[in-house]
Order: C-alpha cells, then structure tokens, then sequence
C-alpha cells in the first residue's frame, strides 16, 4: 500500500471503520487471521475456526462492538451502532488508514485489507439468528408523522441524498450481504384507500384505521431498514368499466347499483342486476348475462365474498392510484439506503373479474372458459426466496386476507416464515357492512395454518419463529 494513498483519520469524527463495500465479500477466504480493531488499526487475533481467548469460535461474520469499551476510550466508535464489526480492543494507534480501507497487521505486515474478515461471524451463535445490525434505526429528520394524511411530491433528490448519508452513518450494508432475507410485502397501500377523503378510505371500526396504519408503517420502515431486504408492494389497478363499477350493471328500470350494493346469486337468479349492454358493448362482452350468471356462481362455489359494487377507485393514473405520499417516501428512501431495488405488483385491470389477491383474480375463466387472468407464480417463487415475509396493507378483509390465504394454499409451507403486522392493516366498515369479524377469523386461521400474527411496534426479536432471535430493541 502507498503512504500516499492514506489520510488522517480524526477521531472525534469517525463513524465508521468498515464502509461494507460488496467487494468485502471477493476477498473472503483471503484471510487467517482474526483481527481487533480501534481506530484504525488491526492486530493479529486467533485464525478461523480457533478458539479464542473467550471460548469463542469465530467463522464468518463478526460480533457486535462493546460500545460502553468504545465510549471509555473516547474513539466513538460506539457510533458504529453494533453493525456486525470486530470486537474493539484497546490498544495504541500505529498506523494512519483512508477512510475506505483497512490495514491488517499480521506477521508483522500492513499491506493487506481484509474487510471480508471482519463480515464474519461467531459460530456460536444460532445460524438463523439475525446480526446485531437488527437493533432499531431512529426515525429519519424528514420523516413527518403529522403529514401522513397528506399528499404531495416527493423530494426524490433531497431523499437520495439523506439516504446515502444515512447508511453510511448507520453502517447500513447492501442488501445483497444480508444473510437472513427479510421482504415487506406492502399490499395496495395507495391513497384511494388510505387517505381521508378519498374514495375508498379503509376507516376500520376507529374511524381513523388506515390513517394510524400508514403512520406505523412508515415508521416500521424506517426502524428496521438494516432488517428489510426488499419491499414488493402491490397497486390495485382500475378503470371505469369494471364488473365490481356502478356502469357494469342495471336493474329493470335501468339504474346502476349504488356503491357497496351486493350482488348475490340469488338477486341474478332473479334478475334484479342484469350487465348493463352498453357496458356489454364497451367491454366486447358477447354473452353478457351468460357470464353474470357464471360469476356470481362461481364466487358462492369457492367460499368468496358475494360481488360487491364498490365507489370507482385506485383507477389508473389518478392521484388514488399511487402510493400514500408518507410511504412513497419511506419505501424509497429503503431502497437508497440498502441499495435495494422495489418490486411493484400490479393487479386489477381484467375488467370482468375481481382482483383481491395479488396472486390471482377471483374468477379465473368466463362462462365459456376463457381466461380472466393467471396465478402469479413468479411472485410466488420470489417469496419463497426470503427467510422471512411481512405483510402489511390494505385492506385487512380483502386484498390482504385473500392474498395471505391464496399464499398459504399455494405453498403452505411458506407459513412458519409468514408475519402479519395486525397493527399495519384494517378491515372495511362501511355503513350496512363491517368485515371486522370476517378479518379477524381469517387471520385466526392463518395463525392456526402456523403463520405469526404480530404487531409492528414491537422489536423484533420477540416475534417467534425465524425472526425469534433477532438482537432488536
């Protein structure tokens, strides 16, 4: 290593050791030797897989800092926030490292950086364990709790910037290195239905359900940005002319149902809901009450909820459509921070079937057969890539149970690893109808199947099953 390559390090102001650059993980098995580290500088420690001084047997990754021995010797090095870095040992400082590398000293040599090393942890810890890294983030300065119920723009240049900074202070990695694989699966957090005042607005019994929601998951978010890999968020995607739209049908006298009107096989056995035909002729619908009929016979044969006429909502490219502003934000700044791409889910644009689950329509062929839409299997195998899923969104008693309960039929085995933030979603209660009950037995029945019902505002690491023993606080 060239001298001139290094600068000055100043103590007072030093924040991080190791800047987790993916290239840590190239330089893997390069190293023998454990190392300690203060400052700047790296001493000889026992090689991997010895046993060290305290009975530890290091592998792959490191151990958590003892910041209370970081704060003593005034290095604040206790700023590094337990992010999967070597054990500190007091020591004098003898060499002066760039900010971006490290300098091993072993057999008497300072010319090798091994911050692949320093990645490794103890093996005596449980291997489904999440790092130390788990431990809860604060709230971000331009995070604004009083302005969930709004919608603006967001500052995309302002939040990349603070993001950036934000990981490197917080020793964020990429999300590549994270060994247990964490999604958030957001389901249709959008502002028909979580904002005051828009269409479809998810009240809950409390009135205020979605709002509160949307506040704890912003807030979720931002606390556990080291423990989310990626977030897949779904976006509910209408138009006009859609068989759950007033337009789609008439009674006898010609007048289109009213929102929230259902719509049971019995009253189209009777003919009081019939396909309006000029809706029939929009849509290229050539047997129009041949596929009612069909439909709605469907829906009662596989335990579905009875065709429900709802208020024109998340229609394609109105302000309902996109995302609550508040979450829009949190989400983007997780995926500066983590270097992590968001997956986004559309559902809903078949006009002719309902769309709760993300996996799949309500109805998936016409009266003569016909597809209305496909199981989405990609997403499927996408989340059986990841340790653990959380779900969160909107709302409780439809596009999130029917999503949760398609998942666990597809691969039941997905559900040891499934958590619903109960405190993240709330069902539809709308005068004449409350689901509240609806929502609350389904998810009682997903807990049976063996996934975790939890509450966002707890840490983590109290959550049972992969998550269990997850150093958050």
């Amino acid at each position: 290593m060239d001298e001139r390559d290094l600068e000055p390090e100043e103590a007072a102001t030093r924040r991080l050791v190791d800047q987790r650059r993916a290239r840590g993980r190239e330089l893997g098995e390069r190293a023998r030797h454990v190392v300690g580290l203060e400052r700047d500088v790296v001493h000889a420690r026992p090689a991997a897989g010895e046993e060290a001084s305290d009975r530890r047997v290091l592998t792959g990754r490191s151990e958590q800092l003892d910041a209370a021995r970081a704060e003593v010797q005034t290095c604040r090095l206790d700023a590094l926030l337990e992010q999967r870095l070597a054990p500190v040992h007091a020591c004098p400082e003898e060499t002066l490292v760039g900010r971006d590398r490290l300098v091993q000293v072993g057999h008497s040599h300072t010319e090798m950086v091994d911050p692949a090393y320093l990645h490794r942890r103890d093996a005596t810890r449980p291997i489904s364990s999440l790092e130390p890294m788990t431990v809860d983030l604060p709230i971000p300065p331009h995070a604004d709790a009083g302005r969930i119920g709004e919608v603006w723009k967001v500052d995309y240049e302002a939040r990349f910037e603070d993001a950036t900074t934000w990981a490197e202070e917080h020793g964020l990695e990429l999300a590549t290195a994270d060994d247990t694989r964490v999604c958030l699966l957001v389901v249709d957090a959008q502002n028909t239905f979580c904002t005051p005042g828009f269409e479809l607005f998810v009240a809950g019994r409390s009135g205020t359900g979605a709002l509160e929601d949307s506040r704890r998951l912003c807030d979720f978010v931002y606390r556990c940005l080291g423990v989310i890999t990626q977030t897949v968020v779904t976006l509910d995607t209408h138009q006009a002319f859609q068989i759950f739209h007033a337009p789609f049908l008439v009674d006898a006298n010609g007048r289109h149902p009213a929102p929230f009107t259902l719509v049971t096989l019995a009253d189209v056995a009777a003919g009081r809901w019939r396909v309006d035909p000029r809706a029939a002729t929009t849509l290229g619908l050539d047997q129009p009450d041949a596929h009612l009929q069909a439909y709605v016979e469907m829906l009662a044969g596989g335990g579905k909820y009875d065709l429900t006429i709802w208020p024109f909502h998340a229609l394609l490219g109105g302000i309902g459509h996109a995302l609550v502003s508040a979450v829009e934000e949190a989400l983007f700044f997780h995926a500066v921070a983590r270097r992590s791409q968001t997956r986004f889910e559309i559902k809903g644009g078949h006009p002719l079937t309902e769309h709760y689950s993300v996996l799949g329509p309500e109805v998936l062929r016409g009266a003569a057969g016909e597809p209305l839409g496909t199981r989405n299997d990609s997403l499927v195998e996408h989340l059986l890539g990841f340790d653990a899923v959380l779900v969160a969104g909107q709302a409780k008693s439809h596009c999130v149970a029917w999503t949760v309960a398609d998942l666990l039929q597809d691969v039941p085995e997905i559900a040891p690893r499934l958590y619903l933030l109960e405190d993240c979603s709330s069902p539809v209660v709308v005068p004449g109808v409350d689901y509240t009950d609806d929502a609350d037995a389904a998810f009682a029945r997903f807990a049976e199947a063996g996934a975790h019902v939890v509450r966002s505002t707890d840490p983590i690491g109290s959550w049972r099953g992969p998550l269990e023993s997850a150093a958050v606080n």
